[in-house]
């Protein structure tokens, strides 16, 4: 069997293995949706107020919306493993999973779809379908929208490993430091011309979520070119994924065992 069909077997296993437990299932879905009604509420309170925000009208915020929530949907949907990672290592799972002849991270990510990811994909696609219907973006710019919404996935996921990878150094159940990476995706939601200087600085170029979402939803409103829409959000997951990768391969160099 070829890595690819590995893995694809790997994922159809596990997806199936989630999708036995049905009520989790429709629970799930609708928390998610709720969630992200709660965030549209405060959009609608925010827009009821004043006619635009840092520039942006409230149509064009749909933009940002809608890509956020259909990034985080589709990352669950496909990378999420890596929010069990702390279980793994505390249970022995990971000792096993590295004598396995196959990439422990890929394994990893694999390893834990969330199907509650629907809730957010659908809400997310149906932000920005509302966005598309009040300000008409080109046609052809439909075809972008699963490159933005890929590239910001593997960004989300791989600053999530960047993080996740202390847990190897600071062994626990925990998960803080990743929901602090999850609530740094959720400023994407908003314009960045409305923060201070620091956090546009962070989530432009260091944790690039402004890259995948920002830059898409710039284009899409008519104020940024085609070439930054079409460029700079795989450009952006490329070097995520590469910095993640370096900080897994460096963060198993210092692994020790539970039986060591």
């Amino acid at each position: 069997m070829s890595a690819v069909g590995f893995y694809w077997a790997l994922y159809r296993t596990a997806l199936k293995s989630v999708a036995e437990y049905r009520v989790d299932f429709a629970v799930g879905v609708v928390t998610a949706i709720s969630m992200q009604l709660a965030a549209l509420t405060f959009y609608w309170i925010v827009f009821t107020r004043a006619p635009a925000l840092g520039g942006w009208s409230s149509g064009e915020v749909l933009f940002l919306f809608g890509l956020t929530a259909m990034i985080l949907g589709f990352a669950e949907a496909t990378l999420n493993g890596i929010w069990w990672l702390p279980w793994y290592i505390l249970d022995g799972q990971l000792d096993r999973l590295l004598t396995y002849p196959v990439n422990s991270l890929g394994f990893v990510l694999l390893s834990r779809p969330e199907l509650h990811s629907l809730g957010n994909f659908c809400a997310g696609a149906v932000s920005l379908g509302v966005g598309w219907s009040l300000l008409s973006p080109p046609t052809y710019a439909l075809a972008l929208v699963p490159l933005w919404v890929v590239s910001g996935a593997i960004i989300y996921t791989g600053i999530l490993v960047v993080v996740g990878a202390v847990t190897f150094r600071v062994v626990g159940p925990w998960v803080s430091h990743l929901f602090a990476v999850h609530q740094l995706l959720n400023t994407s939601r908003y314009p960045i011309s409305i923060y201070p200087r620091w956090l546009y600085l962070l989530v432009m170029y260091v944790l690039p979520f402004g890259a995948a979402v920002f830059v898409p939803a710039d284009f899409l409103r008519g104020h940024g070119s085609l070439w930054r829409a079409l460029v700079i959000p795989p450009l952006a997951a490329f070097g995520t994924a590469l910095v993640a990768k370096l900080a897994w391969d460096n963060a198993l160099r210092a692994y020790q065992s539970t039986g060591s």
